[in-house]
């Protein structure tokens, strides 16, 4: 009899414990993915209200939500920054991460909102305005809709003032509860994708554009190291950089130190990008070069 009571204790404890004796892959799809991630990425800043705002709209419409942010710090309207960031961290999450971004210069205007689903199940809910361009590069578009019917997140039709507020987040808290994104609206065939120079080999040397500045002043490209081997580039050869028609020497190397403080240095970065910097200085400002510039590399 005391045994019996105490294997029923037992019990007791562990149906108490965190999960119980729930599915250990609870909130995992069935394909392996995730189900109810909202990701965000915004200009907002975190000073405001709209940060929480935003994610207040989508505990509004799914209380299931788990939300991870990966940043509202996106320089203001920067929307090529925005598209650059937005990819390097979709890639770590899993199939079935919903992504509401919004970097915006046309809040207010006729511009189309959308959902993006990519071939490897991850979906993005935004402005149509190229913000996911690099994403749709980087995974692979599966099919695209535009956002015109709010009924499934209550919205009376009334004018939208924050598109994110009222609209992004509550749509992405549905698609993530389970909403299919044909639910929203038709399907279209012509998202806006950044208008730039795409990466490439031209007379024996590199040409892209420039993707992000980052803090520090550092030009990330969109060329791919890949490319490199199409040309006769490599470590410790002296390159011309141009942006524009102007073109400047520098090294190519593999890292920043690889040039004194002060000296332009191009090399492949970790990313498996082109990336040209100063070190311990600002090739931005160096250059006068803001993103989604022309950039071309070429052997002296």
């Amino acid at each position: 009899m005391r045994r019996l009571i105490i294997l029923a204790a037992i019990a007791v404890a562990i149906l108490a414990l965190p999960g119980g004796l729930s599915d250990p892959e609870e909130g995992a799809t069935e394909e392996g993915g995730v189900e109810g991630l909202v990701v965000l990425l915004t200009d907002y800043g975190t000073s405001g209200f709209r940060a929480g705002a935003l994610e207040g709209s989508i505990y509004a419409a799914n209380p299931e939500a788990r939300i991870s942010t990966i940043t509202h710090e996106i320089s203001a309207f920067n929307v090529a920054e925005g598209s650059y960031i937005l990819a390097q961290a979709a890639r770590y999450y899993p199939p079935g991460a919903v992504f509401v971004a919004e970097v915006n210069p046309g809040v207010g205007t006729d511009e189309r909102s959308i959902v993006v689903e990519m071939e490897d199940g991850k979906l993005f809910v935004g402005p149509d305005n190229g913000l996911f361009t690099d994403v749709m590069e980087d995974l692979g578009v599966a099919m695209v809709h535009e956002i015109r019917d709010l009924n499934l997140i209550g919205h009376g039709g009334e004018p939208v003032t924050f598109n994110g507020i009222e609209v992004y987040g509550p749509v992405g808290a549905k698609l993530a509860a389970g909403a299919e994104p044909a639910e929203f609206g038709p399907e279209v065939s012509d998202p806006v994708k950044l208008e730039r120079q795409r990466a490439g080999v031209e007379g024996g040397g590199l040409v892209g554009a420039v993707a992000y500045v980052d803090p520090w002043g550092n030009l990330v490209t969109n060329i791919p190291g890949e490319f490199l081997e199409e040309t006769d580039i490599g470590p410790r050869d002296r390159v011309e950089i141009a942006v524009g028609d102007e073109w400047v020497e520098a090294s190519f190397g593999t890292t920043y130190a690889d040039v004194p403080i002060g000296e332009l240095v191009a090399f492949i970065n970790s990313i498996g990008r082109l990336e040209i910097a100063v070190n311990m200085g600002s090739a931005a400002e160096t250059m006068g070069v803001a993103a989604a510039s022309t950039v071309r590399v070429r052997k002296i």
